[in-house]
């Protein structure tokens, strides 16, 4: 079936079941087993309604920024081809950040930032850290070991202040910590668990038209780039959503807006549940929890976890200890 063929009814039946779902994948698996279509159409098809993502994913739009850098090549003189050692002394230039995609975690909009027609980016870092400052995490695909020590270096480069303290969720990081793979590629991955995919591009022909092709080449193909680094931010939300029940936290959302340390650090949500007791070598009692908005897990110290249960006394709230 196809989008253009949807009735007025079709398009309410869509939303009452986001609405009423408990998970955004449960939703998405109802839509297609009720239109017969896969679940990346079923996405396509909430975006275009701009359903975006369901409200149990969010936490707070402003907190979380999801970003991807594209950058230069460096030119070198060197005395042959083959594999062999370069010195910055050979350097005739440095690198520099070519386009920035980002987008807050759960708003419809991307935004992209490109240098300038004199393949400078300081204006870019500029822009860009009036953002980056302000955010609670960043989020990215291999962020860690190359878009922040990126950023970082530039910011460094034109005297700019940034926030070298971010928390940062490197999602090929913890994939790599967690889960035995072929490969982390984001191509691989995605592709793996079945969420929105890498857009495809012509290579290293790309970074040769932006950097040395005539004016209307480089105005043609930074566009690809552009289009191409968008799609990344897709992928890379669509694979934070879907990893993080898995993952861990790097900060503690709930207690940031005001919220208990037992409520749920990945939302604040208070809507959570006891999943397991362990104890550690030492005796100390730890309780698994989870976070029932997002089907996120995390740990919380005994005297948390009693703290938790007060709150559900004092509210009258069913215990259900297990």
């Amino acid at each position: 079936m196809k989008y253009k063929e949807l009735t007025e009814q079709d398009f309410d039946l869509i939303r009452k079941i986001y609405n009423e779902s408990d998970s955004r994948k449960e939703a998405q698996e109802k839509i297609s087993r009720i239109f017969g279509i896969n679940e990346r159409t079923t996405r396509r098809w909430a975006n275009r309604m701009e359903l975006g993502l369901a409200k149990f994913n969010i936490v707070n739009s402003s907190k979380i920024l999801i970003y991807d850098i594209e950058t230069s090549r460096i030119p070198a003189m060197v005395w042959w081809t083959g594999k062999q050692y370069i010195s910055h002394d050979q350097l005739k230039g440095e690198g520099k950040i070519i386009t920035i995609a980002y987008k807050w975690l759960g708003e419809d909009e991307i935004h992209l930032l490109t240098w300038d027609e004199n393949h400078c980016d300081r204006q870019l870092l500029i822009d860009f850290l009036k953002v980056y400052n302000k955010a609670d995490m960043v989020v990215g695909q291999n962020n860690d070991r190359f878009d922040n020590r990126w950023i970082n270096a530039r910011a460094m480069k034109y005297g700019l202040y940034v926030n070298t303290y971010v928390r940062s969720f490197d999602i090929q990081k913890e994939a790599k910590i967690l889960f035995r793979l072929p490969s982390y590629s984001m191509k691989y991955m995605t592709q793996f668990i079945g969420v929105e995919t890498k857009m495809e591009h012509e290579g290293i022909k790309m970074w040769d038209k932006i950097q040395m092709g005539t004016p209307e080449e480089q105005k043609e193909y930074l566009q690809k780039m552009c289009d191409y680094n968008r799609q990344d931010i897709v992928a890379t939300e669509e694979m934070f959503l879907y990893f993080r029940r898995y993952m861990g936290h790097k900060t503690h959302f709930g207690v940031l807006n005001g919220d208990e340390k037992w409520t749920s650090p990945a939302t604040g949500s208070k809507n959570i549940k006891l999943l397991k007791t362990t104890v550690t070598p030492a005796g100390t009692i730890q309780r698994i929890m989870e976070c029932l908005d997002t089907n996120t897990t995390f740990k919380l110290t005994n005297k948390q976890y009693m703290a938790y249960l007060e709150y559900k006394l004092k509210e009258n709230i069913p215990l259900n200890v297990r």
